[in-house]
């Protein structure tokens, strides 16, 4: 008897555990102070999406990736300038068989200042 109640807890713990470490993801760090002066003169938006899909609500498919993907993607399109202003929108609907997440990064982009 006593065997069986262990090994249901082992098993319940397990289970538990592994989707509590399934449901992470990397943390971003946005608005880092510049190094160098920027010109607020020329600054331009910029805007990143990346989505993913949580099959059956309990299979994640690029979910837990998608705030990185989108801001790798706005590093690209600031071409070297210095990020700021980042707002970000969450966005999601209903599939037959999961859900679909999207989020939206739009920021604003300075270029540092020629010396």
């Amino acid at each position: 008897m006593i065997s069986i109640v262990r090994k249901t807890v082992v098993l319940v713990a397990v289970c538990c555990l592994t989707l509590i470490v399934a449901c992470s993801s990397a943390p971003i760090r946005f608005n880092q102070e510049p190094l160098k002066p920027i010109d607020l003169s020329k600054g331009r938006q910029i805007s990143s999406e990346a989505c993913g899909f949580q099959l059956l609500l309990l299979i994640p498919i690029m979910t837990n990736s998608r705030e990185a993907r989108a801001y790798a993607d706005l590093v690209v399109q600031a071409q070297g300038g210095y990020i700021t202003d980042v707002q970000v929108e969450e966005t999601w609907v209903y599939g037959f068989v999961g859900t679909g997440y999207c989020t939206k990064l739009i920021a604003m982009t300075y270029p540092f200042q020629s010396q």
